[in-house]
Formats: structure tokens, C-alpha cells, sequence
């Protein structure tokens, strides 16, 4: 079993976003996903039970401390990926999830604010010697998301090719507990995931 962990210290940043959709697409190429909620607001979680009986996740309501243990059950039960999805402004809780992961993914609007805030949670990656990488999220038309790459890899972190642009698919498809795969499956966002689960996929070796 893999673990995949979505950290990102400033809130705001689409972990729950992303965390869904890449649970959703891993169930959909047939891999036995867990989803493990580590955020108090439990806003991951609220979707999975928003969805239709059939099409529910093995989703889960978690503190850190439980993280080792549940973690060890879904990898007994046979389960090919665990994603973590974890609270923003948590250095303890976002400490735990990047030792325990196996690769740790840092989503990142392409503003100012967002990219200063970033150094804290490279580091907590790096503290915890978990490959991690960044992805750029919500990115607005233009060259901000290209800019904003270069600028964050001349710091020497790394970028994934894939890039989340700002559609309002994202954000239509999970008011009623789905994904952008289900929402409009041939739709440019469901691309997106598909290209960034890709990505992940081949880091983590799965």
C-alpha cells in the first residue's frame, strides 16, 4: 500500500478538493483507496457521505493520533492507496501525516501570499525526508502559473507539469458530493485530475 499526503499550511489552498478528486480517480482505474480526514472541520468526509450509497468512498473521520493505526487496518484490508487530506495552520498534525506518507503533495494558488507561505510546509516535508511536490491549483488564464512555477523551482522545490486551473467545475461537481468525473466527465477538469493522478501515481510507484 502507498500513502499520499496533501499538506498545505495556509488555508484555502484545495487540499480537500484535490484529496477527493484523486480518491475518486484512483477508485476508478480499479485501486482499492482509503480516505482518511485528518482536518476537523471534516469537509472530505461531509462529501463522501453526501454521495450516493453506491458510489460511497472507505472514508474516514481521523485525529492524528489514530493516523498509524488506521493506516496499518486499511493496508490489512487490502487497500492500494491511502490519501490523507489534513488541516491547513496544524504543524503537529501535518508533521505526522508527512512521516507516515510516502509522498507528500503540496497544493498552491499562483498569488503572492500563497507562495510566501509555502516554505513552512516544504520544510515540514522535509523534516520528516518524505518525497514531496508541488502542484499548482486554482490558476487563473495567463502565464501566472508558469511564473509561478519558475519562481517556487528557483528556490529548488519541486513542480509537477500537471496544473489546476480556477474552473467552476471543481466547485459544481462536489456541491452534491461528486467529482468533476462525474460532474462532466469529458470536461477539461477531468483531464486535469487525470494528468496530476498520472503524475502521482508514477512518483509513488503504484
Amino acid at each position: 500500500m502507498k500513502t499520499l499526503a496533501i499538506l498545505a499550511q495556509k488555508g484555502g489552498s484545495g487540499k480537500t478538493t484535490i484529496a477527493v478528486h484523486m480518491a475518486v480517480c484512483a477508485v476508478r482505474l480499479n485501486l482499492h483507496t482509503a480516505l482518511i480526514d485528518l482536518d476537523p472541520q471534516g469537509s472530505a468526509y461531509d462529501w463522501n457521505e453526501s454521495r450516493e450509497e453506491a458510489y460511497k468512498l472507505d472514508a474516514v473521520k481521523a485525529t492524528a493520533g489514530q493516523l498509524a493505526n488506521l493506516l496499518k487496518q486499511a493496508k490489512s484490508a487490502g487497500a492500494d492507496l491511502a490519501i490523507i487530506d489534513t488541516a491547513p495552520h496544524s504543524n503537529s498534525t501535518a508533521a505526522i501525516a508527512a512521516q507516515l506518507a510516502d509522498f507528500v503533495l503540496i497544493p498552491c494558488r499562483p498569488a503572492r501570499f500563497d507562495l510566501k507561505a509555502i516554505g513552512s510546509t516544504v520544510e515540514i516535508a522535509k523534516l520528516a525526508k518524505t518525497p514531496a511536490a508541488v502542484v499548482i491549483n486554482a490558476a487563473p488564464r495567463g502565464k501566472l502559473a508558469e511564473e509561478a512555477s519558475t519562481a517556487l523551482s528557483q528556490q529548488g522545490i519541486k513542480i509537477l507539469d500537471s496544473v489546476l486551473q480556477n474552473r467552476a467545475a471543481y466547485s459544481h461537481a462536489v456541491i452534491d458530493g461528486r467529482s468533476v468525473h462525474e460532474y462532466e466527465p469529458k470536461g477539461k477538469a477531468a483531464e486535469e485530475i487525470d494528468a496530476l493522478f498520472a503524475s502521482v501515481r508514477k512518483l509513488l510507484k503504484l
